[in-house]
């Protein structure tokens, strides 16, 4: 009788141990974990921009979400994936992780200091500057005072080296235009001196106008500098050039000992002009008239002004 209850003794404490072994379950998982690999190896992974220290190939934890996860490696490109964590399953990425190469983009301008844009985003930077890019296009925007705004489309390739050096173009006051007249045998409404910075016309006879810079002489029907004629004493000197599109962008020559203080009327090509203030003028005669006895003769003539001190770019 008494191992009869011994028996059911045991057989009820194996019961309660089943019961309580049952009752036990595992700790439900909070975390999920990304796994990653790249090509080449040894990428820094960092995880909504915080740099977790581990590195390609390699496992990091994440909350349960959609997290952005960073490839860093030095000489290569930065690449970000979007992930989503499940909690308890592991996000697996070996394929398209392979890190570009870092080219570099040299940027020079002519004239330096120009603001560079590199896709719309302000590098903070001036020309010259050096950036270190990946393969891809990049649409590059200059940006300088008195010059006009320029944007072009540039290529790094296999991770190599691209240079550019982009001309500014300068910013005119406008495209200038006016009629002068010879100086002999005109009334007051037709003025023989030319001020290059204005496109200002005015007559010389009074000797007393000292913005003029070239006047149309009747004494072998040349355009003369002002100095040293009627009292003015602005010098203009004249260098030709080998076109007749004003805006072929040819630039002027530097001023030197070749350039001269007049040009024939007959000329068909432009003409450089350098002034007392030090600014390039780019001069075309686009048609002459008149010259005949009582009827003077007239020039209509057209330039560009650099408003720059001593720039020869057009």
């Amino acid at each position: 009788m008494k191992n009869y209850k011994f028996v059911v003794i045991a057989v009820l404490l194996g019961l309660l141990f089943i019961s309580c072994e049952d009752s036990t379950t595992d700790p439900i998982p909070t975390t999920g974990t990304i796994y990653l690999e790249s090509e080449p190896t040894g990428a820094e992974i960092w995880l909504d921009d915080v740099n977790t220290g581990v590195v390609t190939p390699g496992r990091v934890d994440a909350d349960p979400g959609a997290h952005i996860v960073t490839l860093k490696l030095q000489g290569y490109g930065e690449l970000s994936i979007n992930v989503s964590v499940t909690a308890g399953e592991e996000f697996i990425l070996t394929s398209g992780t392979t890190l570009s190469l870092l080219g570099s983009l040299v940027i020079n301008s002519q004239p330096a200091g120009a603001d560079i844009w590199i896709d719309g985003t302000n590098t903070g930077k001036v020309t010259p500057s050096t950036f270190s890019l990946p393969d891809a296009n990049y649409t590059v925007y200059l940006e300088l005072t008195d010059y006009s705004d320029t944007t072009f489309v540039t290529q790094i390739a296999n991770g190599g080296a691209t240079t550019e050096t982009i001309e500014l173009k300068p910013e005119f006051l406008s495209s200038l235009s006016a009629t002068i007249w010879e100086t002999i045998g005109t009334t007051s409404d037709q003025p023989s001196g030319l001020d290059l910075s204005t496109g200002a016309t005015s007559s010389i006879a009074s000797g007393v106008n000292q913005s003029v810079d070239v006047f149309y002489n009747s004494d072998g029907f040349v355009v003369m500098s002002a100095n040293g004629r009627n009292g003015m004493t602005r010098e203009t000197y004249f260098k030709i050039g080998n076109g007749t599109e004003l805006n072929d962008g040819i630039n002027s020559p530097i001023k030197d000992n070749s350039w001269v203080t007049s040009i024939l009327d007959t000329e068909t090509n432009y003409i450089f002009l350098y002034d007392a203030d030090g600014n390039y003028s780019k001069f075309r005669i686009v048609n002459q008239s008149g010259g005949t006895p009582g009827n003077p003769s007239n020039l209509d003539v057209e330039w560009l002004y650099n408003p720059k001190q001593n720039d020869i770019n057009f």
